[in-house]
This record gives structure tokens, C-alpha cells and sequence, in this order.
């Protein structure tokens, strides 16, 4: 199956399949759908401005199927939480969402390898740490995140933006795992 996981940089060929994502029920749940997003995805794909994050389709064997977002961290970034666990060996750490968007792949049993095979395989090389944050309510991508390899180190209620007064986990993995 790994096979036939890759992944492309989002463009306008995948804008309007992430916008539909974005939007279904099951994505709004957990989901930062805020206007502040959905500016920094436009203005991702159609100026080619890079505000917050690096956006990636997931394919597998050719069919959009999951988005990978990421953003690098350093002392300097507003996000506190994620601080004490940037790489320890000077090396690069981002921070990753996740999603399966397209729902023909939904309970198919790919989430977990398909995060694995994006850190192992398509992740920038330089970096040798990954943060997830999920909330404790979303149980499937908890439960996604540890089958990636991610292990919890500490636990936050976030104290603005839009998952304000939320509680999350802190997840951290290698690059090797």
C-alpha cells in the first residue's frame, strides 16, 4: 500500500478538492475553518504567498486523498506549547495537521500510514523533529497519530485563537521511528 502513497504540493489543480474537504461536516469538526485559513490556503494557491504554512495533497495511486500541512518552528514562533520539544539536535522541527479529506478513503485504515510514509519519505529532510497537537476529542486522530509513531509529552488548553479553551495533546515523533 505504501507504494502507492505520494503526495504533491497543493496548486489549483487540488484547490477546489481541498476547498470541498474543508467545508464537509466531518472536517469542520475538528478543523480550524476560520476566515484566517482559508485567506492563508488562497493566498497559497493563488498568489504563491507563504503565511503560515506549506500545504500538501496526499494521492494514492493517483486520487486526492489527504492533506498535510506544515510550518516550521523555531524559539521565535508565537505557539509557546511547542518550545521545549524543538530538535534537540539543532536540526529542523514542524509542526503538521492532517486530514483525510476525501471520503471514499475515510475507515480505510491509511491514516496512520500515510503520515508515516509523508515524514519518512517527503517531509524536508533537514528536519528530524514533527509535532502534532490533536484534541482530546478527537479520538481517531489520537489514535492515527500514535500508529504514525507520535508519543504524547504534555497536554495544553490553548488560550487564543480559534481552538481557544480547548484541550489538546502534544505530540512529538523523529523522523526515524
Amino acid at each position: 500500500m505504501e507504494e502507492k502513497i505520494s503526495f504533491v504540493k497543493l496548486d489549483k489543480n487540488y484547490y477546489e478538492i481541498l476547498k470541498k474537504w474543508w467545508h464537509s461536516e466531518r472536517v469542520k469538526k475538528f478543523w480550524d475553518n476560520s476566515e484566517e485559513m482559508e485567506q492563508d490556503v488562497d493566498n497559497y494557491v493563488l498568489k504563491g504567498e507563504k503565511t503560515y504554512y506549506d500545504y500538501f495533497i496526499g494521492l494514492y495511486d493517483g486520487v486526492p486523498y489527504a492533506l498535510v500541512m506544515t510550518s516550521e518552528q523555531t524559539q521565535d514562533d508565537y505557539y509557546k506549547y511547542y518550545k521545549n520539544y524543538l530538535s534537540k539536535a539543532g536540526k529542523k522541527t514542524y509542526a503538521i495537521d492532517f486530514m483525510i479529506g476525501n471520503d471514499e478513503f475515510v475507515g480505510k485504515h491509511l491514516s496512520s500510514l500515510t503520515l508515516r510514509t509523508f515524514i519518512e519519505k517527503y517531509s524536508d529532510e533537514e528536519a528530524d523533529t514533527f509535532i502534532i497537537d490533536p484534541e482530546f476529542e478527537n479520538e481517531l486522530a489520537f489514535k492515527c497519530y500514535k500508529g504514525a509513531g507520535f508519543e504524547v509529552v504534555d497536554t495544553f488548553v490553548t488560550d487564543e485563537g480559534y481552538f481557544e479553551g480547548k484541550p489538546h495533546y502534544l505530540m512529538v515523533r523523529g523522523r526515524e521511528k
